[in-house]
Formats: C-alpha cells, sequence, structure tokens
C-alpha cells in the first residue's frame, strides 16, 4: 500500500506526521510524506518530500502534483486546506481519504480577527470544515471534542477515530548528539521548563510574574523557555519585562530546536510548565503534546486546573495544578520545589510509567489499522 500524508503548513519532520503516522504507516507499506518545509528523505521509508511554494495556498497545486505523481492508495490531510487536494487526487486516482484533525481550527482562525467578528468567523470557517470533513473517507482527531463540533448528530460513527497525540514509547531514551548552539544550555540543571508557542494567552507574562514571586525564596532558580513567538510585540514585551524585573539570572530563553533534540533539555529539567487562559477555548479542551512528553521525560507537570488537565495530572498525581492567577502558580510552583529529593524521584518515576504503560502512541497503532483496513 502507498500512503502519502501532505500538508501546506507543517515540516516534514513534524512530531506527529512523521514519527507518528509516517512510522506506523510503514507497517502497512511505503509512505511519502510531501509538505513545504522541513527535511527531503529519498531513501528511507518514510520518505519526505518538498514543493516549493511563496505561500500554503500556492503550495496546494504543488502537493497535488507530486502526489499524483506517487499514485497512493491513500491520501492523509492535517489541514483543511489541504483536503480539497486530497478529494480531487480521490476523484482522479480513486484513493482514499483521511481527514486527520489535530486541533480546533475553526477557533484558531477565528483568534486572528476582531474579537466583535471571532463568532461569524468561527462559523463560517467551521462550516467549511464540516463540508470536507464529510466527504472524507474517515476522520481522526486528537480528542473527542473535534469530532463532536464536526459532526454534532453522529460523533460516533465507524469512521471516525480518536487518535490523540499521545508521544510515542521510550521517546527520550536514546542517544542524541548535542549541537553547538545547545551546549550551554546542556551543561546546566532547570528548575522549570516551558516548551512551545509562546504567546500571552499561553502565559508566558504568568510564568515571568511567578519567577518575580520564587526569585527570593529560591535564589539559585532557573527556568528554561524553549519556543517561537508568535507575536514581535509580545517578544519586546518579554525582553523588557526581564529586564525590568531583573530576572536574567533566573529566565533562559532559546528558540526552537529540532523536535528529536527537546529531550537533550527535558532530561536537564525536574519539571514542566503548561500555564494556558483557561477562557481560550482550544487550549482548555486539547491535551498538549508537551504535557505528554514532560510525562514520558519524567517530570511532573505544573498546570492550570481545568477538568481536563485534573483527568490527566489531577486524578493520576503527577503533579500540581492551581488556578489561572500568578500568586497561586507561584505557591504551587513552590510546594514542588520545595520537595525532598526522594519523594521527587518516586513522583518522576510514576510520570514515566504512566506515559509508558497508558499515554503512548503504540496503543492507538491497532485501532489506526483497522481503520484503514475497513477502507
Amino acid at each position: 500500500m502507498k500512503t502519502c500524508i501532505i500538508t501546506n503548513s507543517h515540516p516534514s519532520n513534524d512530531v506527529r506526521l512523521y514519527y507518528k503516522l509516517g512510522m506506523s504507516l510503514t507497517a502497512l507499506g511505503e509512505v511519502h510524506i510531501i509538505s513545504t518545509n522541513g527535511l527531503v528523505n529519498h531513501y528511507i521509508n518514510p520518505y519526505q518530500r518538498i514543493v516549493n511554494a511563496g505561500s500554503p495556498i500556492k503550495a496546494l497545486p504543488h502537493i497535488y502534483r507530486e502526489c499524483k505523481a506517487i499514485a497512493p492508495d491513500l491520501v492523509i490531510c492535517v489541514e483543511p486546506l489541504t483536503v480539497p487536494v486530497a478529494l480531487l487526487l480521490k476523484k482522479r486516482l480513486g484513493c482514499k481519504v483521511i481527514f486527520d484533525v489535530h486541533e480546533f481550527f475553526a477557533e484558531a482562525h477565528a483568534e486572528r480577527s476582531h474579537w466583535l467578528f471571532r463568532p461569524f468567523v468561527r462559523q463560517i470557517y467551521l462550516a467549511f470544515e464540516r463540508f470536507l470533513a464529510r466527504r472524507a473517507d474517515a476522520v481522526t482527531a486528537v480528542n473527542q471534542e473535534i469530532l463532536n463540533q464536526l459532526f454534532p448528530a453522529n460523533a460516533h460513527a465507524k469512521n471516525f477515530l480518536v487518535m490523540p497525540n499521545y508521544p510515542v514509547k521510550n521517546v527520550w531514551d536514546y542517544q542524541c548528539d548535542i549541537p553547538g548552539s545547545l551546549a550551554r544550555l546542556c551543561a546546566m540543571r532547570f528548575d522549570l521548563i516551558y516548551v512551545g508557542g509562546i504567546t500571552k494567552d499561553r502565559g508566558i507574562f504568568k510564568i515571568l510574574k511567578c519567577a518575580t514571586l520564587l526569585k527570593n525564596e529560591f535564589p539559585l532558580l532557573k527556568i528554561l523557555i524553549l519556543g517561537k513567538f508568535h507575536d514581535p510585540n509580545i517578544e519586546s514585551q518579554f525582553i523588557d519585562s526581564i529586564d525590568s524585573y531583573n530576572l536574567n539570572a533566573v529566565i533562559y530563553y532559546q528558540e526552537w530546536i529540532p523536535p528529536e533534540k527537546i529531550g537533550l533539555l527535558l532530561k536537564r529539567s525536574r519539571y514542566g510548565l503548561w500555564l494556558f487562559n483557561p477562557k481560550n477555548k482550544r487550549m482548555r479542551m486539547a491535551t498538549p503534546l508537551k504535557v505528554l512528553e514532560y510525562l514520558a521525560a519524567g517530570l511532573p507537570v505544573i498546570s492550570v486546573k481545568t477538568p481536563l488537565m485534573q483527568s490527566v495530572i489531577g486524578v493520576n498525581k503527577l503533579g500540581e495544578l492551581s488556578s489561572y492567577r500568578a500568586r497561586d502558580i507561584a505557591k504551587s510552583i513552590a510546594k514542588m520545589l520545595r520537595m525532598p529529593d526522594a519523594e521527587y524521584d518516586e513522583l518522576s518515576t510514576r510520570c514515566s510509567r504512566i506515559a509508558q504503560e497508558r499515554f503512548n502512541w503504540e496503543s492507538l497503532e491497532e485501532k489506526f489499522f483497522t481503520l484503514i483496513k475497513s477502507l
């Protein structure tokens, strides 16, 4: 069987596309990941191909031609805009189409608009997304809430499958060369680490406020921020705040690095942070990959108390949850930082064990293969 995974926004070495969907599907045959950026690989399955395009829209005809030349039996698209490409390929080649929905696209798209227009933009985009999803042969999603949103009348059909963004087993157990750019950080130890996009709603300023509240009690406190800024104004405020609050010896910032290198820095940290604004629905409803990767690395998680995070972190006793107030978050962090080493080691072991036993990608493969074979 030949499979094409197509994307106009993710790199060809994206974690879900390459290390999860791509690697899993090699068990069924030949896999090609077609993207607009990332790595190129023509020799080892799954193969990685790059098309040249000036924008995500302009990339679509190039992706179509590249995919058509491969003549796949199955096309998996991971953005709404790539679904029409897959449907056209289905019409021309007779291939099957799976729409892999890994986020609340309508909400994410609406957030770019003025707040007055967000409800209208969301409804229009959601209608477009539903139109496309109904025409796919199967839909996979990272949680049931997405399927409920796309198919409110029948969200549990046989051709729908929930595939959470669990990390692969032993994701951070391999040995990895340390690039020169990370040599300084890899010689250090960090109390707290945040991995992911850097925005106001992802709690970047809550982290800085917590640092100011904690640095007197913990004078050697070190916090690593790893990710990309989505807004230059937020980046400027971040830099100014570090100087204003005298946090230069506390906050360390590293731009985004290849996914396979993240484990180097997780292994040098004690606790993982995920401090999202619970008013943001798509953050409140989805379990982020970063939280599961923290657990896989043996890092207890400090996060915001919501029903979802309570079910993952609270019920399993894998960290500490608080309200979204900086003072409450700082109290939770302080509680964890005061934990004796023996107690921390026990908690860290429980985090990695539960990640290996319950929150792993391999546990999803059998149902995924069954879905594909039923098409």
